[in-house]
């Protein structure tokens, strides 16, 4: 079940993402939710590796960080500037 709530958290978060860095890169609508949902289910299972018992604010937190790093390296490509980066539009 908790990769169930990685899976939500890391689509909304990459979503959202994904919106704001649309502009910087035309890839980013799909890669940025992609990312994010592996960030999430990454910190999943750490935390089930760890041997947290249950879904607690400790995992929860880690899944949004994972998320968020996700996000992070799509805006680090975007910022890269190399072509497969960049929208079409701008070329």
């Amino acid at each position: 079940m908790h990769f169930v709530y990685a899976t939500i958290i890391g689509l909304v978060i990459g979503a959202i993402g994904g919106f704001v860095l649309r502009s910087r890169a035309a890839n980013a609508i799909w890669l940025a939710p992609v990312l994010a949902v592996v960030g999430s289910l990454i910190a999943s299972a750490l935390a089930a590796a760890f041997g947290n018992p249950g879904y607690g604010i400790k995992e929860f937190l880690l899944q949004v960080v994972l998320a968020l790093a996700g996000v992070g390296v799509v805006f680090a490509l975007a910022s890269r500037g190399g072509s497969a980066a960049t929208s079409p539009a701008a070329e």
